[in-house]
């Protein structure tokens, strides 16, 4: 836990000479004995005393929030927003630079004046190269303010995770294994489908899309009408990744990515298999994130894992190693 009095301390290029200057006009001073010299001394050193309570106004009292966003994907710009709030109940703080430290994301915003008890956001873009987890440590509010010759930074805690998405890649042309890949298939119940499961006596309230008028036509009265309930495509990714490294790897998991994305985009339902490991079929945006999930944090594994078990009565799609 990084205590709240914690600061860092370092010189910009103009601090340096600032502060070179300071250092050769007190040794003139005090070898000369000269008044002037001992005047305009006193002049700098003053400057920096109150470069150092003007810049610990502006960072006393500011908390810090990261915004992490709901989706990542490796290769895809993502905006990470930083939200600063000023506690101070009159004080606004000036030339606040909002960074981050210590973790596998950089990036930064700047504040040119945050008033007191305000808030503002400032985000910036974030391309990650990778899949898998980016982890965050701190975040770092700097100034330099007022004078620019020290920046004085004071470092928070803010740990947090993001796991990015595989790469998106066009999917590879694999041929199902399972006749069940070629469409939809009706069950014996009634549902929502194309096919007649039955046809009855219309109830009355309805809808007047359930009657058969043929069949009511011929009868003299009004005969509803049962459908098959279709079910959907069962679909089976498949993906051993054992013995796989590296670029390989990487590879194999987007091809995977690939094929899932593109059967839940047709409506069917996708399960994933791999060594070690499994997702029960499901489809819609939350299965699309799950899968996902799983695929970015996909590690290399020996021969000690084992195999795949596809998913029984569904079609299955092995990605290419």
């Amino acid at each position: 836990m990084t205590p709240a009095w914690k600061r860092r301390l370092a010189f910009t290029r103009m601090g340096r000479w600032y502060t070179g200057l300071t250092v050769a006009i007190g040794l003139a001073a005090t070898n000369t004995g000269n008044n002037l010299l001992f005047l305009v001394l006193g002049l700098l050193l003053s400057s920096i005393i109150v470069s150092g309570i003007l810049s610990e106004q502006s960072l006393k009292g500011v908390s810090v929030e990261r915004r992490l966003p709901s989706v990542a994907t490796a290769g895809q710009p993502a905006l990470v927003g930083l939200l600063a709030r000023n506690g101070k109940p009159h004080a606004p703080s000036f030339s606040l630079e909002v960074r981050e430290a210590r973790g596998d994301v950089a990036g930064h915003g700047f504040l040119v004046v945050l008033p007191a008890q305000r808030a503002a956001e400032v985000a910036y873009r974030f391309v990650p190269q990778r899949r898998g987890l980016h982890r965050f440590r701190q975040i770092e509010l700097a100034t330099r303010a007022p004078f620019g010759f020290f920046e004085k930074s004071r470092p928070m805690d803010a740990e947090a995770e993001l796991v990015v998405f595989p790469r998106e890649v066009a999917p590879a042309a694999v041929e199902a294994r399972a006749p069940g890949r070629e469409g939809d298939r009706p069950e014996d119940r009634a549902g929502i489908g194309l096919e007649v499961h039955l046809l009855r006596d219309h109830r009355a309230g309805e809808d007047a899309r359930s009657i058969h008028w043929r069949s009511s036509a011929r009868a003299g009265r009004l005969i509803g009408i049962d459908r098959e309930q279709e079910r959907r495509k069962r679909v089976c990714v498949v993906l051993d990744q054992r013995g796989l490294r590296g670029e390989p790897l990487d590879r194999a998991v987007e091809q995977a990515a690939a094929l899932v994305v593109r059967e839940i985009d047709s409506g069917a339902e996708v399960s994933l298999a791999l060594a070690g490991q499994s997702l029960a079929a499901g489809a819609g945006d939350g299965q699309r994130h799950a899968a996902l999930r799983m695929l970015a944090l996909v590690e290399p594994c020996g021969g000690e894992e084992a195999a795949p078990v596809p998913e029984a009565q569904a079609s299955i799609l092995e990605v290419p190693a």
